[in-house]
C-alpha cells in the first residue's frame, strides 16, 4: 500500500516537473518602431474610377496589455464612446464618420488619382477611418470603412495595407433628358368652295339696283306733280 502511494507521488511530481519545463509561446507582437501606409484603389466592375477625394482619420491607438494588442480610441474620438472590439463592423465605421462630421474634424484629405488610387504614407500604427468626402462624377460615395495598420494576415503583420477590398462603388442612375414638346400645328379651315371675288361684284350690283330703284321712285313722283 505504501509502495503504491510512493509511486503515485512520484508520478505527480514528474507531471509537475514537466509542466514547469513547458515553454509558453506568446502571440507575435507587431514592431511598434515601424511606420505603415494605406493604399486604396477605387474601382467599378474591375475598372479604375478616378476623381473625388478620400479623407483619413486616426481613430485608435495601439494598446498592449499582457502581450495582447488591441485598439483604444484616440483623444479626438474619445467622446464618441464606441467600442473598438469589432473593427470589421460597417456600422462602427458609419458611427465614427458621423461623429467626425458633427465635430467638423479635418483629417487628411487627398485627391484620387487618374488610376483610381490614393495613398497615405508614413502612418503611425493604429486604427484608421477612411471617408470619401467627394465622390467621383457619376458615382455614389463609398461607404466609410476602417483599416488597421498593421494588418495581421496569414500569421504575418502587413505594414503597407491595401484597403481596396473594403471599397464598393455604385453608379448613379443616368438622368434621362426630357423630350422637347412639339409645337402644335395651327388648324386650317376646310375649303368650302366659296370664292372672294363675287363679294365686291355683288356689292356694286346692289348699289346699282338701289340707285335704279331710288330713281324710279322719285322719278314717278315728279312726273305726277307735273301733270
Amino acid at each position: 500500500m505504501q509502495l503504491q502511494k510512493r509511486c503515485m507521488m512520484l508520478f505527480f511530481a514528474f507531471l509537475l516537473f514537466c509542466s514547469m519545463s513547458v515553454t509558453v509561446y506568446a502571440h507575435k507582437a507587431p514592431d511598434t518602431s515601424k511606420e505603415g501606409s494605406i493604399m486604396v484603389t477605387m474601382t467599378y466592375e474591375n475598372k479604375a474610377v478616378p476623381g473625388g477625394m478620400l479623407t483619413l482619420y486616426k481613430v485608435g491607438n495601439v494598446k498592449e496589455e499582457d502581450g495582447n494588442y488591441s485598439f483604444v480610441l484616440t483623444d479626438d474620438f474619445a467622446d464618441s464612446h464606441v467600442s473598438l472590439e469589432n473593427i470589421q463592423s460597417d456600422q462602427l465605421a458609419k458611427t465614427l464618420a458621423t461623429f467626425a462630421s458633427d465635430k467638423k474634424m479635418t483629417g487628411t484629405t487627398k485627391n484620387i488619382e487618374n488610376d483610381g488610387s490614393v495613398t497615405f504614407p508614413n502612418l503611425e500604427l493604429g486604427l484608421y477611418l477612411l471617408v470619401q468626402t467627394d465622390a467621383a462624377s457619376g458615382y455614389h460615395s463609398a461607404d466609410p470603412f476602417l483599416v488597421s495598420v498593421p494588418m495581421y494576415e496569414d500569421g504575418t503583420y502587413l505594414y503597407d495595407v491595401d484597403g481596396t477590398p473594403k471599397v464598393e462603388l455604385e453608379k448613379r442612375p443616368t438622368p434621362t433628358t426630357p423630350s422637347s414638346p412639339t409645337t402644335p400645328s395651327i388648324p386650317t379651315l376646310p375649303q368650302t368652295g366659296q370664292l372672294n371675288w363675287p363679294v365686291p361684284v355683288l356689292a356694286v350690283l346692289g348699289m346699282i339696283l338701289f340707285s335704279a330703284g331710288w330713281m324710279l321712285r322719285f322719278g314717278r313722283k315728279r312726273y305726277s306733280y307735273e301733270k
